[in-house]
């Protein structure tokens, strides 16, 4: 498929330093976008722009209602032609709540707070910026298991499920406005994601493979994109459901 070339949009990357957000964030660079990547970690920020000439950075906590307004605000004051938002920013933990042990309160709601509470008001403030140009997109990166959930991760897995129903209803409601509503629904990918995990989850797909076919989805219109095993996680869970949750918690 030949390449789309990007000069001259403008991308925004909540969780840009790092993982999914930096991969998508360097390949839009690559092809002429002029990229802001938005996170809490302001040094990993700085060390990405600084490999890519004209990046730019924006701190962003989109767990802060706050946070998120004033960065929407100077966002569209530096960059009212932003055309592209791509709501990456997420956190995984292990979650056990068979035992007497139950995870703490603390830990499950900063999870909700980033991945869904947070990504759903990343798109409430940076959608009145998108809805001015004539042709915008919205990008939720998802979750192989919204569909099929992993166990260990019961949490993440239900932030994930949220997002994708939150994608599906947004679309439909902005059908006849210029932004485009798109989904991508990675599989395991090879990221910092599971950094906090004592075993990396087995046959994770590399970070450049992802990135390529996603970009090469994007180009081609998709607007729910799922990548590799996750196009089978998805047509799994519709049509056999208890196989499908089976084969994603066997124990390894």
């Amino acid at each position: 498929m030949r390449q789309v070339a990007d000069t001259g949009k403008v991308v925004f990357v909540t969780g840009g330093g790092s993982g999914i957000g930096r991969g998508l964030a360097e390949a839009f660079h690559a092809r002429g976008a002029r990229v802001i990547i938005a996170g809490r970690r302001r040094e990993v920020l700085e060390a990405e722009a600084a490999r890519y000439p004209g990046m730019e950075l924006e701190e962003i906590d989109v767990a802060d209602p706050d946070s998120v307004a004033a960065c929407a605000a100077r966002t569209a004051a530096r960059h009212p032609d932003l055309d592209t938002v791509i709501n990456n920013a997420g956190i995984q933990r292990i979650m056990d709540f068979s035992g007497d042990d139950l995870p703490d309160q603390t830990e499950i709601a900063a999870e909700i707070a980033v991945n869904l509470a947070g990504a759903i008001g990343v798109a409430r403030a940076f959608l009145p910026i998108l809805k001015r140009r004539p042709a915008a997109r919205l990008i939720n990166v998802g979750s192989a298991l919204g569909f099929v959930p992993l166990a260990a991760a019961p949490v993440y897995s239900a932030t994930k499920a949220g997002m994708h129903a939150f994608t599906v209803a947004l679309r439909r409601q902005l059908a006849g406005s210029s932004v485009t509503v798109v989904e991508i629904v990675p599989p395991v990918v090879e990221t910092g994601l599971h950094r906090d995990q004592t075993r990396r989850p087995p046959k994770a797909m590399p970070l450049d493979t992802f990135v390529r076919a996603a970009m090469s989805a994007l180009d081609a219109g998709g607007t729910e994109i799922a990548i590799g095993p996750a196009r089978a996680l998805r047509l799994g869970a519709r049509v056999a459901p208890k196989l499908f949750l089976s084969l994603v918690n066997k124990p390894r």
